[in-house]
């Protein structure tokens, strides 16, 4: 066997292992429940309600900017609030996703502590 042939089966199997592990990996959902439960929660929740509130606004702002009639000045009020609605949801929701992600990289983290504390103990022991 040459070493591409080697190289070959050592792809395969790590490919084999990530699939394994992507079966097991929570979805988006299970993620933004696992985002609530952490010790932010009631943030989350404080900032889910302010988001619905903010997307309330931003469509009010952009009905009324392109469908009410009024003047430039009127219009351009109605633009920027449209723009500034939306920028502050942006911010709060890739608050959110970014929460998601620190929960999941917590979970990660505690898994392989538990893993390595797992191998210590076997190593001392033998």
């Amino acid at each position: 066997m040459n070493i591409d042939d080697k190289i070959k089966q050592e792809l395969e199997s790590e490919a084999k292992q990530i699939d394994q592990i992507l079966v097991h990996d929570p979805g988006l959902f299970n993620m933004l429940a696992n985002a609530y439960k952490g010790k932010l929660g009631g943030w989350l929740i404080l900032v889910g309600i302010v988001t619905f509130f903010v997307s309330i606004l931003m469509f009010w702002c952009g009905y009324e900017f392109f469908f009410v009639e009024g003047s430039l000045e009127h219009k351009l009020q109605w633009g920027v609030a449209l723009l500034l609605s939306t920028m502050i949801q942006i911010s709060l929701k890739m608050w959110t996703f970014m929460e998601m992600n620190r929960q999941s990289t917590l979970r990660e983290l505690k898994r392989f502590e538990l893993s390595l504390n797992k191998l210590t103990n076997t190593v001392n022991r033998s």
